[in-house]
């Protein structure tokens, strides 16, 4: 089959690999009918998530139909249009029991290398997902791949960042980067009925699609951010933050933009093992800081797919390129120069 795999830091390629198979009971193959590539992607490609080995298949963004199933499959069926999560927890441990799958020590990501499950992602012709019956959900018939695909990873990645946050109904909110992830946060953001959203970014075409989603678009490199919220709220500052950039100067100038008792809710990757903060400011403001980390899709995905099937949300509105996967190496490129918003790849 063909699959988009890592060579080297900074280089993937299209190749000729081995279909997979069943492996374990509760596995089961997919045909992959839409896959897409995420910024997450390019952290691996980049070497910012260490353990991908030369030959592996990259993607975690995907949905397909089910070709066959292992012994232990219950929910789903051969035939079967399916979404996936782009984490696999066990569900079997306390976390999972909790159903807070997201800690789950032994969950694994597609194509993230071998500390994270060593399992091959789904820019590819096939895939094999585990643990089928937690992390597959049924298309429904009403709905393309492409209205319900990123509620397996990004979008509700950001309805999850949301409702950490603890959004009240009337709270002013800004969403800190507007990649796509922190365009589905905008809409996630307005299920909980906000008095206004200020998206913050510094690129013109990120700006205009935030201002279509509802939110009032703020040019960073125009204004000064955190003078230009506390002019508009008379001086108190948001009450909530959601940090969807992942990077160090944005977590810790979020602090100013909150007011006191303000909430900053971060879902940007952060890799970097310290950093200085300014903890007193933190203090004396009493703000909540809550790292979200990887997000409970397999908790939230229930939600996260009502808002879309209903209307409320339409996170396939930022797909900018759609190519065959043969064209996925392009599609990397033109993703990595931000030339593309989102890339959307066809086997």
């Amino acid at each position: 089959m063909r699959a988009l795999t890592f060579v080297d830091t900074g280089r993937v390629e299209m190749a000729d690999v081995s279909r997979p198979s069943v492996e374990d009971p509760t596995d089961v193959i997919v045909r992959v009918t839409t896959t897409a590539i995420c910024g997450s992607d390019l952290h691996v490609v980049n070497g910012r998530i260490p353990g991908m080995v030369s030959g592996g298949i990259l993607g975690h963004e995907f949905a397909g139909v089910i070709e066959e199933t292992g012994p232990g499959v219950r929910s789903v069926k051969p035939g079967d249009r399916v979404l996936a999560s782009f984490t696999i927890p066990c569900g079997a441990c306390w976390f999972c029991k909790k159903r807070l799958f997201s800690r789950c020590p032994d969950q694994r990501v597609f194509g993230y290398g071998m500390f994270l499950g060593d399992l091959n992602g789904a820019q590819a012709e096939y895939v094999r997902v585990p643990h089928a019956d937690l992390c597959l959900r049924v298309i429904d018939a009403s709905m393309t791949d492409e209205q319900v695909l990123f509620a397996g990873d990004i979008f509700t990645t950001a309805y999850d960042c949301a409702v950490e946050a603890r959004i009240e109904p009337g709270d002013v909110v800004v969403v800190q980067g507007c990649g796509p992830v922190g365009l589905m946060a905008v809409q996630a953001a307005r299920a909980f009925n906000p008095s206004v959203i200020y998206a913050v970014d510094t690129v013109a075409q990120r700006l205009e699609m935030a201002q279509g989603f509802g939110a009032v678009p703020v040019d960073a490199a125009a204004v000064h951010v955190p003078s230009h919220v506390h002019d508009h709220t008379d001086g108190r500052g948001a009450d909530v933050l959601l940090e969807c950039v992942g990077a160090i100067p944005a977590l810790t100038g979020a602090i100013d933009v909150v007011r006191a008792g303000g909430r900053i809710s971060v879902i940007g990757v952060y890799s970097e093992p310290e950093m200085e903060f300014p903890l007193n400011l933190a203090f004396v403001k009493a703000i909540d800081l809550k790292f979200c980390g990887t997000a409970n899709v397999v908790g939230r995905w229930d939600e996260a797919l009502a808002l879309i099937t209903s209307g409320a949300a339409d996170p396939a509105s930022i797909i900018s390129h759609r190519l065959p996967l043969d064209d996925a190496v392009r599609g990397y490129e033109l993703f990595a120069a931000r030339e593309a918003m989102k890339v959307v790849l066809t086997p």
